[in-house]
Parts: C-alpha cells; structure tokens; sequence
C-alpha cells in the first residue's frame, strides 16, 4: 500500500509543475512554533507564504487566518493529497517540521529547497536508522526512508550535538546541517515572552506563582504505553509545593485520571497553557527522554531538572535512547521513587545537570535564531 501511495505522490508531482506560486510554506505537524512560522509569512508577504497543516491544528490556524496573519492555508492528510502534492510543486522554499512520508514520491524542482526544521532542540530518543525498529523493516520500507532523508536540501540544528544527530540518524552529510541555532528556542531567551507567559498564568491560575511548582512532563511514546511506576503512590511532595502533570495531548484521558487519583498530590492545570508556558513557572523540571529538557535548560528561572528514568530498560529496548545520552548523564538518572523523592528535597545534581545539558545542546542558541533561518530563503 505504501509504494502505490508513494508511486501515486510521484506520478501527481511529474504533472503538477508550474510557475512559484509562493515563496515559501511551512509544513506544521507540531505545535510551539507558531512565532517562528508568523514571522516567515511577514518576511515573505502573506501573499508569497502558505501555511500546511494537520487537521488537529484547524482551529489555531484559522484563527490566524481571520486575524489575517496567515492568507493561505492547505490541511494536510490522505484525502486531499493530490492537492497538496500539486501546492507543494507551486511553493520554491518549504520548511518541515517532521519526517513526511509523501516526500519519497515528490519530483522537486531544481530552484526549489526543502528545510528540515524538526520538532526538538535536541534528542534523547533514537530515531531513524539509530532506532532498532528500523532495521526490522523491509528492504523497500528502508528504501523510501532514505529517500525521505535525502529530499531535504538542509537541516537547522542549535548545536553541534544536534548536528551529530542527523548525521547518524539520517545518513546525512555534514555539508547540509546549518548550525545556526534553533527557532523555537528563541522565546526561552525573550524576556517579552516571558513577562506574557507569566502574566497568562497568573491570570487563569491565581496563585500559582507563590509557591514552588514542580512540572512532571514525560514523553510521548507512540505505540509504547505509558504506566507510572507501581510504587507512584508513595511520591512525597514537600510542603508549599504543587505538582503539575503534563502528558501528551493524546492521552488527556489518562491525565485526568492520575489526576483524579492523586488525592490532592497532583494539580490539574487548563490545557489552554501550553507546556512550554509551564517551563516558565516550574521550578524543577522532571522528565525522562522528552527533548524538553532542552528548552527548559535555557531558562533563567530554571533550578533544577531531574530525569526520572524508572523505565528505561524497556523504552531502550522498544524505541532506542541516544548513545551520549547514557554517557553524559548515566549517574543523574533517577531509576525509583525513593530517590526521586530524596532528590526533590536535596536537589544534588540538578543544577549541574542543567549545565551540561546547555553545554552540550544549546551551544547556538541565543536567542536571534529565527533571524539566521530567514537568511536561508535567499540563499544566504
């Protein structure tokens, strides 16, 4: 089904081609980079830039429309493919946020540029030929992988770590990686951002700021379940602090449910505040391999960060975990409650921790990224 769905792709791009009709679009598979995509429709015009998008973010996108921010809008998904390939064919610069599939059937032009953007600043998890799963795939499905790879003429990177990364992962020459700091981490390092953010909160969480707040974010893991640690219900909160729990959007259901049966342990928050405003008000951060320890690293108001890893031999086992990873931070794991609990109070290695996270994956970072990225539509 995939190599018809691919060869389909091809036979529509080798008829679809005509003149630019715009400059530059955006592919948006993941949200929190709003800022970065409005102020590449404003460096281009709204007439020259169009917006594709999964239908899970209609409602955000339409709402830029009638702000008229946005002019040119395309939904991305299997029903109206064609169309998009044919929008794809008009557009001469597209960044993407994702790996997309359709992009091993697409005949590019020779003036046109595809731009890997990504979704993370950095990565814990594997993916691409570092994840084990690959390897399990057939020789076709391997095949098209690649040519995905191989479709993007360069990828923006916030460190030389990140840049390793893709290298690795992807097979891809070191000669397309611009290590020119990443977008989206612009807004940790915009003071601007910041003051709205915390002004947001306060408004629809009175009181939130007054007290420490710790944020539990795990990361998603597709087609693995998510179970806290059986002896979860033994985690001791310090006084004057409140829990946050932030899982992935998919699974609000279950949020509400660890929620519900906290007693009063873990606080609910309006999902209406993003995660990345959260980092702003945490004053730890717990994680495990989500690549939002990066980010919440860059923060000023940043105290400490703790991975809680009381799964990890099953996520490597099932999804892969970066080499580095294990090696820069094998002795700050956190494997059980007891130690996560004496680690919320004693806080021993937390700030070093966000240290070497900066050190390593924040190196081209600082806060003029999205200005460098816009350069790249010229050629410059």
């Amino acid at each position: 089904m995939k190599e018809l769905y691919i060869w389909l792709v091809r036979l529509v791009s080798r008829f679809s081609k005509s003149e630019n009709k715009f400059k530059l679009g955006y592919f948006m598979s993941f949200a929190g980079n709003q800022e970065f995509i409005l102020k590449l429709a404003q460096s281009v015009g709204t007439d020259n830039f169009i917006l594709f998008f999964e239908p899970q973010f209609a409602n955000q996108v339409h709402k830029l429309v009638q702000q008229k921010r946005i002019k040119h809008i395309q939904v991305f998904n299997s029903r109206n493919l064609f169309q998009v390939v044919k929008l794809v064919n008009q557009t001469k610069t597209i960044f993407f946020d994702n790996y997309f599939a359709f992009l091993a059937g697409i005949k590019k032009g020779t003036d046109q540029k595809f731009v890997q953007i990504w979704h993370a600043n950095g990565a814990i998890k594997s993916f691409g030929w570092e994840d084990p799963n690959t390897y399990q795939r057939t020789s076709a499905d391997q095949k098209r992988f690649q040519k995905v790879y191989d479709s993007f003429d360069q990828f923006i990177v916030g460190s030389d770590a990140m840049a390793k990364v893709f290298e690795h992962s992807w097979h891809i020459p070191s000669n397309r990686i611009a290590e020119i700091g990443y977008p989206r981490s612009d807004k940790f390092l915009n003071s601007n951002w910041i003051q709205s953010t915390l002004t947001q909160i306060e408004h629809k969480v009175p009181g939130l700021l007054s007290k420490r707040v710790i944020l539990y974010a795990p990361t998603y893991r597709k087609d693995v379940s998510f179970k806290l640690p059986k002896d979860w219900n033994k985690l001791q909160i310090p006084d004057d602090t409140v829990l946050i729990l932030r899982l992935h959007p998919h699974l609000k259901a279950l949020e509400q449910k660890i929620i519900n049966d906290s007693q009063g342990k873990v606080i609910g928050i309006p999902q209406s505040i993003s995660t990345e405003a959260l980092l702003v008000v945490a004053d730890t951060l717990i994680t495990d391999y989500s690549s939002i320890a990066f980010d919440y690293s860059l923060l000023e108001s940043a105290q400490s960060v703790i991975f809680f890893t009381y799964d990890l031999n099953e996520f490597e086992q099932q999804v892969g975990l970066q080499a580095d990873f294990l090696e820069d931070f094998h002795t700050d794991l956190v494997f059980n409650i007891e130690k996560l609990n004496d680690e919320l109070v004693n806080l021993k290695q937390s700030k070093k921790t966000l240290q070497k996270l900066n050190q390593r994956w924040n190196t081209k970072n600082d806060g003029k990224a999205t200005n460098r990225a816009i350069k790249i539509i010229d050629g410059e």
